[in-house]
């Protein structure tokens, strides 16, 4: 974006921020708009819940009754208040209400007759908590029954195991020690504190940004609906978040003049908190700096911007090794290798993005391994492209780092949606006109057009190698599906109208590596986006040398129904190399 561009832009926005005398005015179009929609965003799903709970609980339906009434009342008063300091008002009420309508559902999903958790994440960061409190292990510690005391799901690996250790940045565990043995077992303390996160982040939201788009914060922290699941379920990243969202507040300012001040400071605080939360902090965190080292040298010479952006960077890093000290102490180098499991435990592929293409669409691929490089690549590139366009890219920079996640081999939504809070922070709360002064760098080169054309697409040339690579690879192993054991049942107790399904009980499948690789096979199969390893081999070998073969009896360890419409593939993993192999199991 050139100079004259970021003014046109800058003036364009300044309308949405507030002038002396502007509460007497009367609200715009945009504002009254964005208001309505934050009320109509939270109509969904409140007559389901009414109904769910009209016998079930009753205070929970005397509250939804009440936020529903409101929220009709709240939509006429958005379309007919008359100053714009009314409308901020409303909009204040509207999100009271968003928080009161997300409380009612979080206190329908919670009592002593419920699971306190539906996901593995909250389990394993109470167990940690306790190992904690016990003074053992936080770290490099395993719970393989986990699962079947929870009663939840597990993040299957690669070789056949599944996830059971606790796999983030201490703060979750830290903050959840004190309570997760004085209060009951059921209550899901890790979902208290991710809800916590979420209306601390809404709260700032709405002072941070114009009074015009203060709305956006009910809209996008209580009335989208796929924040629920994650928040009830004590995902860390709603710890991270509001921390996150003081670190991008104004970032175009932070060290300006060469000076940190209480707001640089801060913001270099809650990042390093941030980053003891979750890994999605540290993948932010380089383009939060390039973006301020840039602001910087717009105004002052290479040494000034170095200096306080080190500064700013020095704090930062100093606040998370304050946070993982305790330990760091007490596991040693498990600390160093647990707080990044997530990144490589080699989980099975799940996701959004390019994975789908080896997962769904071709029979797999021998160089999972690819998609990681790929991604890694790509988020090189992303940031090298921020380092040459800063005016033209930096209005995205919170948003800048997730693209890459669509060619990793896990790309699960939570990637994207949850950090939504971001984007607008980031963007809405800086001066327009900032960006148009950051320093870019020209060297002669950049100043042809061909040249600044062609080279954000040699920038992603490397990862767009990585991903054909992995596309095209072929699968390590040749599959015979040879014997497919199966009950067949209905699903309205033997009704002759009853739909029918099959239960899949055992199987008989040939192997053949083509590979030059040593492989060892795991077994898995899914009819849906998820996988499981519920196959207990009976007989085969566990190893398949270059040109081998071998034959296999699998054998259901429990029940696993499909529609008798649907397809049924059987995927074999193999973690050392990381490939992919799947057929459709055949009807019958």
């Amino acid at each position: 974006m050139s100079v004259p561009s970021a003014a046109l832009t800058s003036r364009r926005f300044a309308a949405l921020r507030p002038v002396p005398g502007s509460g007497r005015q009367s609200p715009s179009y945009l504002h009254r708009t964005l208001s309505l929609l934050a009320v109509l965003a939270l109509f969904q799903g409140m007559a389901d819940a009414i109904r769910a709970h009209a016998l079930a609980n009753h205070t929970v339906l005397a509250l939804l009754l009440a936020l529903y009434a409101s929220l009709v009342l709240l939509a006429v008063l958005v379309l007919t208040v008359r100053r714009q300091r009314a409308l901020v008002r409303v909009d204040l009420a509207v999100l009271l209400a968003g928080f009161l309508r997300f409380a009612a559902l979080f206190l329908a999903s919670v009592g002593s007759h419920q699971r306190a958790y539906q996901d593995d994440e909250g389990p394993l960061v109470t167990l940690a908590a306790r190992a904690l409190i016990a003074g053992g292990h936080v770290y490099g510690h395993h719970w393989p029954h986990f699962a079947q005391q929870f009663g939840v799901g597990t993040t299957p690996l690669m070789n056949g195991d599944y996830a059971d250790t606790f796999s983030y940045p201490p703060l979750s565990a830290l903050l959840a020690a004190p309570f997760v043995n004085s209060l009951p077992s059921w209550v899901p303390v890790l979902g208290l504190f991710a809800f916590a996160g979420l209306t601390a982040t809404a709260v700032f939201m709405f002072w941070a940004l114009p009074a015009q788009l203060r709305p956006a914060a009910t809209l996008i922290c209580f009335g989208m609906s796929w924040y629920f699941f994650y928040v009830r379920n004590g995902y860390p990243v709603f710890l991270a978040l509001p921390f996150l969202a003081v670190a991008v507040y104004r970032w175009t300012r932070t060290g300006s003049g060469g000076v940190l001040g209480r707001q640089g400071v801060i913001s270099a605080v809650c990042l390093g908190i941030a980053a003891s939360a979750h890994q999605l902090g540290w993948f932010l965190a380089p383009f939060l700096l390039a973006g301020i080292l840039l602001a910087r040298r717009g105004e002052l010479p290479w040494r000034g911007a170095l200096l306080v952006t080190g500064r700013w960077a020095a704090i930062a890093l100093g606040a998370f090794l304050l946070v993982n000290l305790p330990l760091m102490i007490r596991d040693g180098t498990a600390w160093l290798g647990g707080i990044g499991g997530v990144l490589t435990q080699h989980a099975t592929p799940q996701g959004l993005g390019a994975i789908d293409i080896s997962f769904y669409l071709t029979s797999g691929t021998g160089n999972l391994a690819m998609y990681s490089y790929a991604a890694a690549l790509l988020l090189v590139a992303t940031l090298v492209a921020l380092l040459l366009y800063p005016r033209r890219l930096s209005p995205a920079l919170a948003l800048l780092p997730w693209p890459a996640f669509l060619l990793a081999p896990r790309s699960p939504e939570t990637y994207f949606v949850l950090l939504t809070p971001l984007w607008l922070i980031a963007f809405a709360s800086c001066p327009q006109e900032d960006y148009g002064r950051l320093w870019q760098w020209r060297p002669r080169l950049l100043t042809h057009r061909r040249v600044r054309l062609a080279l954000p697409a040699l920038l992603g040339l490397p990862a767009l190698l990585c991903l054909l690579v992995a596309v095209a690879s072929p699968v390590p192993l040749k599959m015979d599906i040879s014997a497919v054991q199966t009950t067949a049942r209905t699903t309205t107790g033997g009704s002759s109208t009853g739909s029918g399904t099959v239960d899949i009980t055992a199987l008989t499948v040939k192997l053949t590596n083509t590979s030059d690789a040593v492989l060892t096979p795991q077994f898995a199969s899914s009819d849906n986006a998820w996988v499981s390893f519920g196959w207990r081999v009976a007989s085969g070998p566990a190893m398949l040398a270059p040109g081998g073969s071998g034959t296999y009896r699998l054998v259901r360890r429990s029940t696993s129904s499909t529609s008798s419409g649907g397809r049924t593939y059987l995927r074999v993993f193999t973690d050392d190399p990381q490939t992919l192999t799947s057929a459709v199991i055949p009807a019958h």
